[in-house]
């Protein structure tokens, strides 16, 4: 197997291991009072794994998932140079609960995905090419929008 067919296999194994899915947001600034969209914010959540067993926040659990999150968001980021740019987020410490995704105790990423020049600049075809990208990826992967659910023949994970 080659070094991309490995590091797709990793990346997806690490979907599964950590359940992830994601949800994509605008990203708004106000420019000259005006509330104008710039870019986009691709969340990823992920979860502990299934053995672990009251998680709070900030664990070692929590940083584990966080790492998953990181190396999978550097996995469909685009790699070449682009007029926009993909910035990831910093680790809260938090774990975030949403009704959305069953109440899960998951820890979150934030890729910010904005122009990298006039970053008050709209929403143009750059960031929403590198945005339908990096979701076309994640789909490859295992991930799911919104809430995790896995991929028929999965034995790693739960539905929620």
């Amino acid at each position: 197997m080659g070094t991309v067919e490995n590091n797709t296999k990793s990346l997806t194994d690490l979907v599964r291991q950590f359940r992830v899915c994601w949800e994509v947001s605008p990203e708004y600034a106000y420019v000259k009072q005006e509330r104008r969209q710039v870019g986009f914010d691709l969340e990823l959540y992920g979860t502990h794994e299934p053995w672990v067993e009251h998680p709070s926040p900030g664990c070692d659990h929590c940083l584990r998932v966080f790492h998953a999150l990181q190396t999978i968001a550097e996995g469909v980021l685009p790699q070449e140079y682009r007029p926009s740019r993909s910035d990831l987020g910093i680790y809260d410490q938090a774990i975030h609960y949403d009704r959305k995704r069953g109440e899960r105790p998951d820890v979150v990423l934030a890729i910010k995905i904005t122009h990298r020049e006039g970053y008050e600049r709209p929403v143009d075809e750059c960031e929403t090419r590198c945005l339908k990208e990096m979701k076309q990826r994640l789909r490859e992967l295992g991930a799911r929008e919104g809430r995790w659910a896995p991929i028929a023949g999965n034995k790693v994970g739960n539905s929620i």
